[in-house]
């Protein structure tokens, strides 16, 4: 039988030893992929990031609304200790108002106007609001919930949307930026739809508030007083014309008793001899009585 060189024998056992090797490597390398991917399956979610809340997020042009930003509490270790909103410079709001939220004290900074703008309630409005810091002013809880601050704007301009910028400063001096030129996350978006026709004769639109007033029907009030007025003056003069009837018929029965004494056909009535010269006693109530010639 022939023999295997010894050279031989040597190459086959190192490239036996050099598969095993890479066999090893392989099952490590494997098994080090797939903790990787594993972990990060599992804590992905975690750290996710939360966006900013709005609700609505829907409104028509030219209306007054109630706006809630709802912001998340994202450090284990701090709370939310100041919020301020800033509104675009671009789409001016006449009427900006922070609402009352418990624990939370607001500042409004204003600017002035470069043309005034129709407020909600009539009237032109030469300031808008340019930003609301709120400040908490009550100890945070244990686990402290999301923030939610309500504001009500209005009338919305006419634009396709407003982009809102938040900025969020926890109690640790962490600054989170919710939108605008510095945004570290989205902000909150409004997207406005076509305008409410039933809003347009209220100074719901950029305009001439006053033409928007004259278009407006006269108040029903006005019409009614002019017909109570004119009741009044039948009243009135119907009034006049039957105490004048009277008065004529009180002068014309004197007269008669001057003449001739009281008729003895008047139901009721009676001459007092001893009463002032002309005084007629009837009947009174409801009982008729006429006045008759003899």
């Amino acid at each position: 039988m022939d023999q295997v060189p010894a050279a031989a024998s040597a190459d086959v056992r190192e490239a036996r030893l050099m598969v095993n090797c890479l066999r090893a490597n392989a099952v490590r390398i494997g098994a080090v992929l797939s903790g990787s991917v594993l972990a990060v399956a599992l804590s992905g979610p975690a750290v996710a990031a939360a966006d900013i809340g709005l609700e609505p997020t829907q409104a028509p042009r030219g209306a007054g609304i109630q706006l809630t930003f709802e912001l998340p509490q994202e450090r284990p270790d701090a709370h939310t200790a100041e919020v301020r909103l800033d509104l675009p410079a671009d789409l001016p709001i006449a009427e900006v108002y922070p609402m009352s939220v418990d624990d939370w004290a607001p500042r409004i900074t204003n600017r002035t106007l470069p043309e005034p703008l129709p407020g909600l309630h009539g009237g032109l409005m030469t300031e808008a609001t340019e930003s609301i810091t709120w400040q908490l002013v009550a100890p945070p809880a244990d686990d402290p919930a999301p923030v939610l601050l309500t504001v009500s704007v209005g009338p919305l301009p006419d634009a396709d949307r407003i982009d809102f910028a938040v900025t969020q400063t926890y109690s640790d001096g962490t600054v989170v930026r919710w939108g605008g030129p510095d945004a570290q996350r989205p902000g909150p978006v409004l997207t406005l739809g076509p305008a409410d026709p039933a809003a347009a004769g209220h100074g719901a639109h950029h305009g001439d508030s006053a033409a928007a007033a004259a278009q407006e029907p006269p108040a029903p009030a006005a019409a009614g007083s002019d017909d109570a007025a004119g009741t009044g003056m039948g009243l009135l003069l119907a009034g006049l014309a039957g105490g004048a009837a009277i008065g004529a018929a009180v002068v014309w029965w004197r007269s008669r008793r001057h003449r001739g004494g009281v008729p003895a056909d008047l139901p009721g009535a009676r001459a007092d001899a001893d009463a002032d010269e002309g005084e007629l006693v009837g009947t009174g109530g409801t009982t008729p009585w006429r006045l008759t010639e003899q």
